[in-house]
């Protein structure tokens, strides 16, 4: 168990130094100091380890973020989802971007950030909706608003630091209940 949680650590860095593309095999089982022979006793090919990477880290952050939930004194609300995501996000931002880029730039097979949040969020606002608390809006619609908010907020951090979690989430937050000023709206930019 030990030289498979090795070669997924060293996934985890070749994939950070050199992208999912550009990472071999090779790269891997050097930083786990394992022969090539090792890794294949444990994984198929790079892809299989790269999913296998990707889908432990969402099993950890559905596992915390359910302990988060737990923790909020106000219950399972939507507010400490949304921070919850952001912690975690970025904490692990490296291996979000390439997840991320790996899957825009060929097949991966199983990398759904967006389809997860998109279901989770539709879950939690039909909830909502068959409470009459929503009635008035497109519940499909505004889960997909919600999920841009949130996974754009992720892709900052692809080339930013700043603003940190707490930060990011506060602003999509208060975006989601506020709105933007209606002077924004309306009064004529200069452009």
């Amino acid at each position: 168990m030990r030289t498979r949680t090795d070669l997924l650590k060293a996934a985890h860095l070749a994939f950070a130094q050199h992208g999912y593309h550009e990472a071999s095999i090779a790269d891997i089982t050097e930083l786990a100091d394992v022969g090539v022979g090792t890794f294949y006793l444990h994984f198929r090919d790079k892809d299989e380890i790269f999913t296998t990477l990707i889908d432990e880290d969402f099993r950890e952050m559905h596992e915390q973020i359910a302990a988060t939930m737990v923790e909020n004194p106000q219950g399972h609300t939507l507010e400490a989802l949304i921070r919850a995501i952001f912690r975690h996000a970025y904490t692990r931002r490296d291996l979000f971007q390439i997840a991320w880029s790996a899957r825009s730039n060929g097949p991966v097979r199983s990398y759904r950030p967006h389809e997860e949040l998109l279901s989770c969020l539709t879950q939690i606002l039909e909830t909502f909706e068959n409470e009459d608390v929503l009635s008035a809006y497109h519940v499909p619609l505004m889960a997909r608003f919600m999920t841009g908010i949130i996974t754009q907020g992720i892709h900052w951090w692809f080339e930013n630091d700043a603003p940190g979690p707490d930060e990011m989430a506060e602003q999509a937050l208060s975006l989601l209940r506020h709105g933007l000023p209606e002077e924004i709206l309306t009064r004529p930019a200069d452009l």
